[in-house]
């Protein structure tokens, strides 16, 4: 089916192909004839129908011309760099979580908001195989090559002629996955090897072990709104020429936006005393922060890392923001009790417009005579006083009461409704850079094992 769907696209872009074809030949006479005039429109013509191409299937038009060992393919890449532009997810797919969420979690949970600046580039290795690049990014999976028209909608986007002027926006993206491996890897480089307990705890056992347990760390994928180019040139060791020539690899560069979101749940053996859970999670933040200041500035993420790509700035690019299930010594966000809903207007007598109140009515829904009323209140040790007689309904009772009661059948007891629920107490605590994470969360650490409220 892939080899038909090509199959189908090069036919698509066959009339755009052959026009480059034709203008690089006009273009190699009118530099025989050294005809500038000639020479600039046939340079002006090869620019056009490469954008041509790339509007339809960039990579198959610049494979093609690769496979006929045929230089036209770099007017094709060119015209591919110039129309590459990145485009962040829109926050509507809710890739990401909202900090919220920490309230529907249980005790001691937390949740890391980290929004960083790449201080090197970063590369990574897509999953593609059909790329005019041997070192395509990673891309969002669905999003990774996304029509998008100016002032049009999505759904717009999507019925929009290939033809039509349009923008190829990818989406760049650390997937969980790569999260975790260098998480891992970095706790391995601070001596927090496979086997350590806060190690399990925060990942899980690593592949291939027996016990199969999960961990407690939960990552979301990081993505990026730019994309940009390298250029690397590998060496002979003994001649110190290049060997394989300039090598293109796609990046996200220096400079560009992302943020880490990290979910933490402290799942553990029912058996297991709250003084132990809390130490087990005052140790995993601190080993938490720890690990994710050293991946982010000094091991790095992603690939070529030994060479300095995929580190951040320490200083973030806005507030990041640390929200643990629990009240302790912070920003604790206040418990919000339910609102109370409204009662009609209604004499002290009724309970509702057709039921008497509970102190006048019988079990049948009858009015009470004066004195088994009397004797209700006398029982209570209170005095039967004026104002208890004015709450006597038997006015009411004789003009439109019985008539009601006979008319509709007796509403049974209502069950006493549960009081209002709160909001569990959740502590937040911003911090502004990645060593400051390091010290806020020592300070969180502290106050959980000192005990504080959940």
């Amino acid at each position: 089916m892939q080899c038909d769907y090509y199959a189908f696209r090069r036919a698509e872009m066959g009339g755009s192909l052959n026009a480059l074809e034709q203008a690089a030949e006009a273009l190699e006479e009118a530099k025989q004839a050294r005809d500038r005039n000639a020479r600039d429109q046939a340079e002006n013509q090869m620019k056009q129908a490469a954008r041509q191409a790339v509007t339809i299937e960039p990579h198959l038009a610049y494979l093609w011309f690769e496979a006929h060992n045929s230089e036209l393919g770099n007017s094709i890449r060119d015209a591919w760099q110039e129309s590459l532009t990145a485009g962040a997810i829109p926050q509507t797919f809710h890739f990401t979580p909202d900090s919220s969420v920490i309230t529907y979690l249980p005790p001691l949970s937390f949740i890391l908001r980290i929004p960083f600046q790449l201080y090197k580039p970063y590369i990574s290795k897509d999953e593609r195989d059909f790329h005019m690049l041997d070192n395509p990014l990673r891309k969002e999976k669905v999003f990774q090559k996304t029509l998008m028209v100016a002032s049009t909608s999505w759904k717009g986007a999507l019925r929009v002629n290939t033809r039509s002027s349009v923008k190829f926006r990818i989406s760049p993206m650390v997937a969980s996955t790569s999260w975790k491996g260098a998480l891992r890897a970095t706790l391995w480089q601070l001596d927090y090897k496979e086997d350590k307990q806060v190690t399990i705890r925060l990942l899980g056992n690593p592949r291939g072990s027996d016990e199969h347990q999960a961990g407690r760390l939960y990552f979301y994928p990081t993505f990026f709104d730019q994309v940009g180019f390298e250029v690397i040139n590998p060496h002979s060791r003994k001649t110190g020429v290049g060997e394989r020539g300039p090598i293109l690899i796609e990046c996200v560069p220096q400079g560009a936006k992302g943020e880490l979101f990290l979910l933490y749940v402290p799942f553990g053996p029912l058996e297991q005393s709250e003084d132990e859970r809390r130490a087990q999670v005052a140790q995993d933040l601190e080993v938490l922060a720890q690990g994710i200041q050293a991946m982010l500035t000094t091991y790095g993420f992603g690939a070529k890392t030994s060479s300095g790509f995929g580190t951040a700035e320490d200083r973030l690019v806005r507030e990041g923001k640390l929200a643990i299930r629990a009240e302790l010594a912070g920003e604790a966000t206040p418990a919000a009790a339910l609102p109370e809903p409204q009662q009609p207007d209604l004499p002290r007598y009724l309970e509702s417009p057709t039921r008497l109140h509970v102190d006048l009515r019988r079990s049948d829904g009858s009015l009470k005579s004066e004195a088994e009323y009397q004797a209700l209140i006398e029982s209570r040790e209170q005095k039967y006083a004026k104002k208890d007689k004015q709450l006597y309904a038997k006015g009411w009772w004789e003009r439109e009461g019985e008539k009601l009661a006979q008319a509709t059948p007796q509403e049974p007891e209502p069950e006493p409704e549960p009081g209002p629920t709160e909001t569990p107490p959740v502590s937040e605590y911003p911090f502004r850079t990645l060593s400051e994470l390091c010290k806020v969360a020592q300070c969180v650490a502290g106050q959980l094992r000192e005990g504080g409220k959940v």
